[in-house]
C-alpha cells in the first residue's frame, strides 16, 4: 500500500472517530458545568481534533493550536478524555516530523504544564498517581516520535547510500565492459590485419606461379579465400566493438589454444596443482576463437590462483564437431572470497570473459560448484560463427 494512502487511513481510524466521538458525548450527555454550551464546544472539538490531519506538515503549529484549544476547553468545564488523547498524537507528531529546533517545543510545553500545573495541583493535595503518570507518558509520547524520525532518517541514508552504491556498481561494470570492448577490438585489429597480410604475400606468390606452376597459384588462391573469410567474419565482429579510445595495441602474435599447456606450465611453477585435459579432435579453429578460448582459460586460472590460493584446478579443453566447451575449475574452500562474491571481486573477468563468449553467439556458466567446494567457469562456443 502507498505510504500515502496508508497515512491517510489512519486519519480515518484514529482522528476522525475522535472528533466524531467529542461532539456525540458534548450533545448527548454534555459533562456537569459546561461553560458555554454544546455550541462553543463542538467548535473547540473541532478545533483540536481536526488539525491532526495536517500534522506531518505542520507538526509544531498543529501541536500549538491542539495544546490551546483542549486547555480552553478543559478551562469552560468541558470535562472531555479526547483532548487529552489528541495532545498525545500532536505530541508524538511534534516528535516524529518537526524539525529542530522546532521539535523542542513539545517537552518544553510539557516542562511548562508540569511546573505551572501539576506542581500546585499536588501541592493542593491532588493525588500523585493522577498527576505524575501523565509526564512519563506525554514524554515517552514525544521521544518516541522522535526516535522514529532519528530510524527513518537513518533508513534512508541506507538507502541513498546502496542506490548510489548500487549506481557505482553499474557504472564500473560499464566501464569493464567498455575496456574489454577496446582490448578486444584491438586483438582483433591485429588478426585482421595478420590475415592482410596473409593475404597480400599468397596474391604475390600467385602471380609469380600463375603460368609456371598453376598447382602452386591454386593453393596460394585457395589460401587467400580462406584468409578472406577468416578475416572477413573477424572485420565484422571489429566494426561492432571499436571505441573512440585506445591506442595502438602492436600487431604481436596472439596467443592460441596450443598455447595453454604453457599458461598451465606456469601456474604449475608458481606452485598450483593443475590439471590440464584435452579431449575430442585437436584442430585449428579460426583465431578469434583461438584467442577466446586461451583468454578463458587465461581468466579463468589466474582469478582461481587469486582467490583459491593453491588449490587443486582442473583445466578441461574439449573439441566437439560444432562447439568449443573449455571448463576450468577450483577446489577452494567453500568460505573463500571468490565462492562469495562470484569470482569477481574487486575485477571484471567474468564482465571480459562473458563479453568475449557472447561475441561468438557462445555461453557462460559461472558459480560455485556442486556442493560449495570451489568454483567453476564452463564456456561454450559455437565453432560456426554466430554473432551475438
Amino acid at each position: 500500500m502507498p505510504r500515502a494512502r496508508l497515512q491517510l487511513l489512519v486519519d480515518v481510524v484514529v482522528v476522525l472517530p475522535l472528533a466524531v466521538t467529542a461532539v456525540v458525548q458534548l450533545w448527548v450527555s454534555p459533562p456537569a458545568g459546561l461553560v458555554g454550551g454544546a455550541e462553543v464546544h463542538t467548535v473547540l472539538a473541532a478545533a483540536f481534533t481536526l488539525p491532526l490531519f495536517v500534522r506531518r506538515r505542520f507538526a509544531v503549529a498543529v501541536f500549538v493550536a491542539v495544546v490551546a484549544s483542549a486547555w480552553l476547553q478543559f478551562e469552560l468545564g468541558g470535562g472531555l478524555g479526547q483532548p487529552f488523547f489528541a495532545v498525545i498524537i500532536a505530541l508524538y507528531a511534534v516528535g516524529a516530523h518537526g524539525s529542530r529546533p522546532f521539535t523542542f517545543v513539545g517537552p518544553a510545553a510539557v516542562v511548562l504544564q508540569v511546573i505551572l500545573v501539576d506542581i500546585p495541583r499536588l501541592r493542593d493535595g491532588a493525588p500523585w498517581d493522577e498527576v505524575v503518570p501523565a509526564w512519563f507518558i506525554l514524554f515517552g509520547v514525544w521521544g518516541f516520535g522522535r526516535w522514529m524520525r532519528l530510524r527513518a532518517r537513518a533508513a534512508a541514508m541506507l538507502t541513498e547510500r546502496a542506490e548510489e552504491a548500487e549506481r557505482s556498481r553499474h557504472e564500473q561494470a560499464r566501464m569493464a565492459v567498455t575496456e574489454e570492448r577496446a582490448r578486444i577490438a584491438r586483438e582483433l585489429h591485429d588478426l585482421v590485419a595478420h590475415s592482410m597480410g596473409v593475404i597480400v604475400i599468397q596474391a604475390q606468390g600467385a602471380q609469380r606461379s600463375l603460368d609456371t606452376c598453376p598447382v602452386q597459384a591454386r593453393e596460394a588462391l585457395s589460401s587467400i579465400e580462406t584468409a578472406g573469410r577468416s578475416g572477413m567474419a573477424e572485420m565484422r565482429r571489429l566494426l561492432g566493438l571499436l571505441t573512440d579510445g585506445g591506442t595502438d595495441a602492436g600487431t604481436v602474435p596472439q596467443p592460441t589454444l596450443q598455447e595453454i599447456p604453457d599458461l598451465v606450465a606456469r601456474l604449475r611453477e608458481a606452485g598450483v596443482p593443475v590439471d590440464l585435459r584435452v579431449e575430442g579432435t585437436v584442430r585449428a579453429l579460426p583465431a578469434g576463437l583461438e584467442l577466446t578460448g586461451y583468454r578463458i582459460v587465461q581468466e579463468a586460472t589466474t582469478n582461481a590462483l587469486k582467490y583459491a590460493g593453491r588449490a587443486p584446478v582442473d583445466v578441461r579443453v574439449r573439441y566437439e564437431p560444432d562447439w568449443l566447451d573449455i571448463e576450468v575449475t577450483d577446489q577452494g574452500p567453500s568460505d573463500s572470497m571468490h565462492s562469495v562474491n562470484g569470482h569477481d571481486s574487486g575485477s571484471h573477468g567474468l564482465a571480459g570473459m562473458r563479453e568475449r563468449v557472447s561475441l561468438y553467439g557462445g555461453t557462460l556458466e559461472t558459480g560455485p560448484t556442486t556442493g560449495g567446494g570451489g568454483f567453476s567457469v564452463h564456456a561454450r562456443i559455437p565453432l560456426e560463427a554466430k554473432p551475438a
